[in-house]
C-alpha cells in the first residue's frame, strides 16, 4: 500500500513504511541544531545568574548586562522553539528536539538535583506546548502563527522558570558562603541611603554642632545594624523556604516583563517564516484530509 502525507510548510513521504527525503533530513537537523543553540545560551545565563547573585547588588552595570542576557535568551529560544514547532515534524522530532536541548541547557548551566529537576520540569512544559500547537495548527485550513502567539506564554513561563532556578540557587549559594540571608550588599547599600537621608536632615537643624551629628548618625547605624540582626533572626527558621520565594519572585517579574514584550517573537517569526519560502527552504502543498459526516441520505 502507498500512502503520501503531505503537511503544509514541509513534506514528508510514506511509501511501505516511513522514510523521508534526504533534503527534508538536513533542514529538520538544522533547525533542531538551532534549537539545541538557542537552549545552551540559556543554560549558559542561567549559570551566570547563579554564579552572579551577588554582583546583582547593588544594580549597576554588571546587573544590566546580566539583564539583557536573561532577556535575550529567553526571547532567542522562545523564537526557535516556535520556528520548529512551526515547521518541524512529525511531533516527536520536536519532542527529541526539545529533549536534546533541555540537555544540552542542563550541562551548560552545571548539573546538580535541582538544576536537573528544573529541566525536566521545563522539558514537559515545552512538549506540552508543542503538542498543543501542532494540534492547533493540523485544524486550520492555512498556516498562521496565531496558535504559537496563543499558547506562547506556557513556555514563557517554563522560560522564566529556568532563570528563577538560576536566581534561588545563587541565593542558596550565597547565603550558605556569607551566612547572612539578607545579601550584606542590600544592607550596606539600604543603610547608605538611610544615613544620607538622616545626615541631610541635620544639616538643615542649625542647632546641632558636629559632634551631636555624629552622635545621632552613630546611633542611627547601630539601630539599622540592630534591624538587620533581628531581620536575619527572624527569617532563620524559613531558610530552607527562601530560595524558593526569591525564585517563585523572579518568575513572576520575568513573566510580568514578559507580557510587555511577549509579542516579538511571534511578530518575527511571521516575518522568518515568509522569507524561509521564498529562498526555498519550506513551501506551500495542498493537504488532503478525510471527515467523517453524518447525513440522512
Amino acid at each position: 500500500m502507498h500512502e503520501y502525507v503531505n503537511f503544509k510548510y514541509g513534506t514528508v513521504a510514506k511509501k511501505g513504511g516511513v522514510t523521508m527525503k534526504m533534503s527534508s533530513l538536513v533542514k529538520i537537523a538544522v533547525f533542531i541544531l538551532m534549537l539545541i543553540g538557542a537552549h545552551v545560551m540559556l543554560g549558559m545565563t542561567c549559570n551566570r545568574v547563579q554564579s552572579q547573585y551577588e554582583d546583582l547588588f547593588p544594580p549597576g552595570n554588571t546587573s544590566l548586562n546580566l539583564a539583557i542576557w536573561v532577556v535575550g535568551s529567553i526571547l532567542l529560544s522562545a523564537l526557535i522553539s516556535g520556528l520548529v514547532v512551526a515547521l518541524v515534524r512529525p511531533l516527536w522530532i520536536i519532542a527529541l528536539g526539545f529533549f536534546l536541548s533541555s540537555l544540552a541547557m542542563l550541562l551548560a548551566w552545571g548539573t546538580n538535583i535541582y538544576s536537573a529537576l528544573a529541566s525536566l520540569i521545563y522539558l514537559l512544559i515545552a512538549i506540552r506546548f508543542s503538542r498543543t500547537v501542532v494540534d492547533e495548527i493540523k485544524v486550520r485550513l492555512n498556516f498562521s502563527v496565531k496558535p504559537i502567539q496563543q499558547e506562547q506564554n506556557l513556555l514563557l513561563f517554563g522560560l522564566a522558570l529556568m532563570i528563577g532556578a538560576g536566581f534561588a540557587l545563587g541565593y542558596q549559594d550565597a547565603a550558605r558562603r556569607s551566612g547572612e540571608l539578607i545579601p550584606p550588599a542590600y544592607k550596606q547599600k539600604i543603610t547608605d541611603s538611610i544615613t544620607r537621608t538622616v545626615q541631610a536632615q541635620l544639616e538643615r537643624q542649625s542647632g546641632l554642632g558636629q559632634v551631636e551629628n555624629a552622635i545621632v548618625l552613630q546611633g542611627m547605624q547601630q539601630a539599622v545594624e540592630k534591624l538587620w540582626t533581628q531581620a536575619d533572626t527572624l527569617l532563620k527558621p524559613y531558610a530552607s523556604y527562601l530560595p524558593f520565594v526569591i525564585g517563585a519572585l523572579l518568575v513572576w517579574l520575568l513573566n510580568t516583563l514578559l507580557g510587555f514584550i511577549g509579542w516579538l517573537p511571534p511578530r518575527l517569526l511571521s516575518g522568518i517564516i515568509p522569507l524561509l519560502k521564498g529562498i526555498g527552504v519550506t513551501h506551500e502543498v495542498v493537504e488532503t484530509k478525510e471527515a467523517l459526516r453524518l447525513v440522512l441520505d
